[in-house]
């Protein structure tokens, strides 16, 4: 039942997570101003959710708080990097480069945590890289291409450490909590960052700052909360491999609301992703029951 009510939720935030991806390359604002825009408000709906429920903000040891700030760099590495990428590039790409992040994950788990690799994520993983190989389109050695590419690689990087530190801490503290934290750090690493540098940000209507709110609140807050707790149930492997639907879903919207049309190719590299996440559900549960 605990891995079931897991599964769901990483489930719902990966929906949530690929409709993301549409933000950024709607919203005609610089990834420096999404970012930040992005933390407040994820952070500040956050806030008000703890406050509702009465939980308490304070962590049982100093060390939980260093653990929060390097999740919170991992974050704005994340956020930061998947924007350029998708804004240099395509959605796809940037959300194709970024699903390579279980890959990372795959090797770090049993190190970090001292568990047995399971053998039987080898099959989910194989038709993982050959759904991500079947959605790449057309690659031309273009430099937005290169650049996207590259983009996404070290957002994906950033998650996944950012997924093995999250273990540790969602074992601890609630996830809303743990996501807050993850996220003032961010807002307040953006907020330096422009200070400094001074960039242009880009441009902004009203309707453009409505949806930066709605970008923060669900598709940031509730989705990255959804995901942390989900760890709290299922291993990172499983939540690492779900969240590799997160390109699907883009594609899929894309499609739907910027007119990007869904190849043969494509629809066979989703069909094959949605096999492995499948496949390592069922590992997951076949674990639950022996267990």
């Amino acid at each position: 039942m605990r891995n079931r009510r897991g599964l769901i939720s990483a489930h719902i935030a990966v929906f949530l997570l690929g409709a993301a991806s549409l933000f950024a390359a709607l919203i005609p604002m610089s990834a420096l101003m999404l970012t930040l825009g992005r933390a407040i408000f994820s952070a500040l709906s956050l806030y008000i959710y703890i406050h509702f429920l009465g939980l308490s903000l304070r962590l049982n040891r100093f060390q939980d708080y260093l653990w929060n700030i390097l999740a919170g760099i991992f974050l704005t590495c994340h956020w930061f990097f998947f924007v350029m990428a998708v804004q240099v590039s395509t959605v796809s790409i940037g959300t194709i480069s970024f699903a390579t992040y279980p890959l990372f994950v795959l090797f770090m788990e049993p190190y970090f945590f001292k568990e047995k690799f399971k053998y039987k994520n080898i099959l989910a993983l194989l038709l993982l890289v050959a759904g991500i190989g079947f959605l790449i389109p057309a690659f031309r050695l273009t430099d937005a291409t290169t650049l996207g590419i590259v983009y996404g690689l070290i957002s994906s990087f950033s998650f996944a450490c950012l997924s093995v530190v999250n273990r540790r801490l969602a074992s601890l503290y609630d996830s809303a909590v743990v996501t807050m934290y993850e996220q003032l750090v961010v807002s307040i690493i953006m907020t330096i960052t422009i200070s400094v540098l001074n960039p242009f940000l880009g441009y902004g209507t009203g309707f453009d700052f409505i949806c930066l709110i709605v970008y923060g609140v669900i598709f940031t807050a509730l989705a990255h909360t959804l995901y942390v707790r989900s760890l709290k149930h299922i291993k990172v492997q499983t939540a690492s491999v779900i969240s590799v639907l997160e390109p699907a879903y883009s594609i899929i919207l894309a499609a739907i609301f910027l007119g990007e049309r869904l190849s043969y190719q494509e629809i066979l590299g989703i069909a094959l992703i949605f096999s492995a996440v499948l496949l390592a559900t069922r590992v997951e549960v076949q674990d639950e029951v022996s267990s």
